[in-house]
């Protein structure tokens, strides 16, 4: 790592840990510095197709120079700029050279590192701007004039500088530093044991522990590719070794570590956005996350279960695990971070506040033993890794927030949630499938935090209109914006999965995307019984709801594998499928028509082995 790139690592992470600790300045330098680091880091950070050699990196340097520099404009021009009547007083020319400026930095530091496809669909959104009074039906709009958009975009707090880059530069860059800490301080070798200890010696044990390590390490972590590539380099060697397929092996890690983003505390950069948008504490984000977060490791888990008795693979020995008393004894103290973060979330204070508690804690707690003790050294490693893993998020949702200040502007928001709804002629399936289709399109080619984002505004503002709840609506677009980075082509964490594993990229991403089918049942549920989120029912109705959801997931896992006490025949395979689906609408009699399929496949499956074991007798 050259000089340069350790320094503005290390500047970034100490400036966003000091304005935790004080207190944030205005938005118009908080902000502008967030995006200005994060572009100078990405033009210093070696990408895939960026250009090599001296020249190249001179131009890399210069460029990095020159986007801190229109941080440091923002600094020292901030008393005027805060002051101005934004949109009404005129810019000096100057601010429109620095902003213009900014942005292309902005978007080919966020080409390199996330591609292409979110950089066009912004360029798109700006020509959108521009083109409007010749657009047909409801795409018109009166048109926007450069100095208009330049203002808005990169001198307000509603384009560049919006709501997404507000949450990465407070909340989302507090809690990569967190994970950093966590997997620096030992934490992940915790989860590993605990999750063999646990789940080692039952059937599928190895895909188990995958699991539950990635779930366990995916709740102080919230990144995807971290996870997979930190807990698969252990995990996917133990799930080969136990007889796994090398596709499926890396196909369960890359599944289990994307549900990292879907369980608290710590569920990832969209949940933090969605939280703001929808102005409400992000405890009550997490709070009603948790149940579908918990069913979709449950729904990856029974697929793994499933395929292990559908292979016949053998059971891992229990005198070759670790105990579970012994596991706890030896690191129970890592637990004081994340206990701290819970407990501060739930007690209702801010997740800034309660992600920088969490980090002191885990460093300081860190020092019980001198294996996890966190020093000078891993300290520096921290600082950078927390600066690395959240550039690509905030040039993310720097560059989204260009998408939803166009939308802002023109007002395409709600025409094409109106579009939407007409489309479907108000039936709430086909307004949950087109949503669908709409987060899983989008999401193959941008950023999990970028679809949820633009999903949000233009998709579930349908769904809401339909009389769904907002925040049921808005969890169900972050649901499928999730997923969409299990499909093919752009599934990023299978990648690196089936690198570690030796397997074909191809096929550990349709593995992947199978064992995330599972998870498709769990949006659907809620969307037309919200009670799983905790919202309109006691707690019978959710507990009821609930249960329907877990037996729906069971059987969808054993159809889909083709096993569930024995190799499935092909009249029960349907009879498990459909009863999966019916399961899904909630009512009374989906529900005893879904048990009535399950009944029956089991009574099928008991009767088999009886006259089985009969013939053999």
């Amino acid at each position: 790592m050259t000089s340069s790139r350790l320094g503005v690592a290390v500047a970034w992470s100490l400036f966003q840990l000091y304005t935790a600790w004080a207190g944030t300045y205005d938005l118009l330098i908080q902000l502008p510095v967030h995006v200005a680091f994060a572009v100078a880091l990405g033009f210093l950070t070696p990408a895939g197709d960026a250009p090599t050699g001296r020249l190249s990196r001179g131009v890399d340097a210069l460029a990095a120079a020159l986007a801190l520099g229109c941080g440091a404009y923002y600094v020292v021009n901030n008393p005027r700029l805060a002051s101005r009547m934004a949109m009404v007083d005129e810019p000096w020319t100057i601010d429109v050279v620095v902003g213009v400026l900014l942005v292309i930095l902005l978007l080919e530091a966020s080409r390199r590192h996330i591609g292409g496809a979110l950089v066009i669909l912004a360029l798109a959104f700006v020509v959108y701007a521009f083109v409007g009074p010749w657009l047909p039906g409801f795409l018109s709009h009166g048109g926007v004039t450069a100095l208009r958009l330049v203002d808005q975009q990169m001198l307000t707090t509603g384009g560049v500088f919006g709501i997404p880059t507000l949450v990465s530069a407070t909340y989302i860059f507090l809690f990569v530093a967190f994970g950093a800490v966590m997997a620096r301080g030992g934490l992940l070798g915790f989860f590993r044991d605990f999750g063999l200890a646990v789940a080692g010696s039952s059937k599928g044990g190895a895909g188990k522990v995958a699991v539950i390590a990635s779930g366990l390490f995916g709740t102080v972590n919230g990144s995807a590719i971290a996870n997979a590539v930190t807990t698969g380099s252990i995990t996917i060697p133990m799930m080969t070794r136990a007889g796994y397929q090398p596709a499926f092996a890396a196909g369960v890690e890359a599944t289990a570590s994307m549900g990292g983003q879907l369980i608290p505390p710590v569920m990832g950069a969209a949940a933090f956005i969605m939280a703001e948008t929808l102005g409400v504490p992000y405890a009550t984000i997490a709070l009603s996350a948790a149940i579908p977060g918990v069913l979709y490791f449950v729904a990856v888990g029974v697929m793994v279960h499933f395929e292990a008795g559908r292979q016949g693979l053998p059971v891992l020995s229990r005198s070759a695990l670790p105990r579970l008393g012994s596991v706890l004894r030896r690191d129970f103290h890592l637990l004081a971070g994340p206990a701290l973060l819970l407990y501060f979330l739930v007690d209702g204070r801010s997740p800034m506040f309660a992600g920088f508690w969490a980090l002191v804690a885990a460093v300081v707690a860190s020092w019980l033993r001198a294996e996890t003790r966190i020093g000078p050294r891993q300290a520096l490693a921290i600082l950078v890794d927390a600066a690395q893993n959240a550039m690509p998020v905030a040039l993310a949702c720097a560059t989204v927030g260009i998408v939803v200040g166009v939308v802002s502007l023109t007002g395409l928001g709600l025409k094409l949630a109106t579009g939407i709804v007409g489309l479907a002629q108000g039936n709430l399936f086909i307004t949950l499938i087109l949503t669908m289709i709409a987060a899983l399109v989008l999401g193959t080619g941008l950023p999990t935090s970028a679809t949820y984002i633009i999903t949000s505004i233009m998709a579930a503002p349908a769904l809401v209109q339909l009389g769904v709840p907002k925040l049921v609506a808005h969890m169900f677009v972050f649901y499928f914006g999730i997923l969409a980075d299990l499909t093919p082509p752009t599934a990023i964490s299978t990648y690196a999965t089936s690198s570690i594993a030796g397997a074909d990229v191809w096929e550990t991403q349709w593995r992947a995307m199978l064992l995330a089918l599972s998870g498709f049942i769990i949006p659907f549920s809620f969307a037309y019984d919200p009670a799983m989120l905790l919202i309109g029912a006691g707690p019978v109705g959710i507990a009821l709801r609930t249960a329907a959801a877990t037996l729906g997931i069971v059987m969808l896992g054993a159809g889909l594998i083709g096993y569930f006490r024995a190799p499935t025949r092909l009249w029960e395979r349907g009879a498990l499928l459909l009863g999966a689906f019916l399961l899904i609408f909630p009512g009374a009699i989906s529900d005893l028509l879904g048990v009535a399929c399950f009944v029956a496949v089991v009574v099928s499956q008991r009767t088999a082995k009886r006259m089985t074991a009969t013939q053999i007798g």
